[in-house]
């Protein structure tokens, strides 16, 4: 079907937007209106290529100051959705251009961040991420991230101006003006030295605390208190609360190895030969199972590390069809 839907001509409709008047309301519904079938022809029989139809809601061909009948009246009742959780990818984009997340702000502000290309820098953008991972201040769930209690909390402790983007644009707006003339940078350097000052000030002066809300009865290793368990970006992590310490300790593991129930990614949970897989389906196997079911499914099959090796030892062999080669550089052609 998608090699015919190929040949056929352009699917071609027109979107309209359709308002009616009754009485003293004004209704209004988007749609399209088909004109040319086109390669969706070849799809008519196919349940989910209808229902992608359907969901475009479809409007009939109808002329401007046509009557039209009120068969029925129905209040529905719904809810809006929240705004979608950030994936690393859309987060990029917000970082590259938040001017939508500068609601208030002047033109101005909004116009340098535009111009000076966002948050950080193409080179420093995904590092600032993973930061925020490591830290454990956001975590992901499938391919959404989220932010975790200790970013909750971070974010409610930390001084307003510093959660937004205003900012960036206001030193980059100095910035522009050292470049032009218009400003000293030792007034710049001045101003920002103040304003470190009044911030550090204002968090020492703070009654705000910090509480772990995931705090564990199992005890560090090297200092004695007890352990923190967080997401870390491939699994759960207990680390400690003590960050001048530094230890940490994976407990479960995200792999690439897949369910064979559900075929979702399944967890490494366990030490030396307690090590098994776990998936959110249920399933539970050994590592040990594992690897003999593997190596059952995998006999006769060629790996990729064979296919490289291989690869490898033809470019190092010599050419194939040397005789011919041979032959056409023989050959003299006027």
């Amino acid at each position: 079907r998608r090699f015919i839907a190929v040949l056929y001509p352009p699917y071609e409709y027109e979107q309209t937007t359709l308002e009616a008047v009754a009485g003293d309301a004004v209704f209004a519904a988007q749609g399209r209106i088909v004109k040319v079938l086109g390669w969706r022809e070849v799809y008519e029989n196919d349940d989910e290529d209808e229902a992608e139809l359907l969901s475009e809601q479809l409007l009939p061909k109808i002329e401007e100051k046509t009557k039209i009948l009120i068969e029925r009246l129905q209040i529905t009742q719904g809810k809006t959705k929240p705004p979608a959780h950030f994936n690393e990818g859309t987060l990029l984009g917000a970082m590259e251009n938040p001017v939508k997340y500068m609601a208030g702000e002047s033109k101005a502000l909004k116009s340098m961040i535009g111009e000076t290309g966002g948050l950080g820098t193409v080179a420093t953008r995904a590092d600032i991420i993973e930061k925020l991972f490591n830290t454990f201040l956001m975590e992901k769930r499938g391919k959404d991230i989220y932010l975790t209690a200790k970013g909750h909390q971070l974010l409610d402790l930390v001084p307003k101006e510093l959660k937004e983007p205003s900012l960036t644009a206001r030193w980059e707006q100095q910035l522009s003006a050292i470049a032009d003339g218009r400003l000293q940078n030792e007034k710049f350097i001045s101003d920002i030295k103040e304003y470190a000052r009044k911030l550090i000030n204002e968090i020492k002066d703070s009654t705000a605390k910090f509480h772990h809300d995931n705090i564990t009865r199992k005890s560090c290793p090297e200092c004695g208190k007890f352990l923190l368990e967080v997401n870390g970006k491939h699994g759960k992590v207990l680390v400690c609360q003590d960050r001048e310490c530094g230890y940490r300790r994976t407990i479960t593991t995200l792999t690439n190895a897949r369910c064979p129930n559900c075929h979702k990614k399944m967890e490494m949970r366990g030490d030396g030969e307690n090590k098994s897989f776990f998936c959110s389906c249920g399933y539970r196997e050994k590592l040990s199972a594992f690897q003999t079911r593997k190596e059952k499914t995998s006999a006769g099959r060629i790996s990729k590390g064979e296919v490289a090796r291989y690869m490898h030892e033809q470019k190092a062999a010599e050419p194939v069809n040397t005789a011919l080669a041979d032959a056409l550089a023989a050959l003299k052609l006027k």
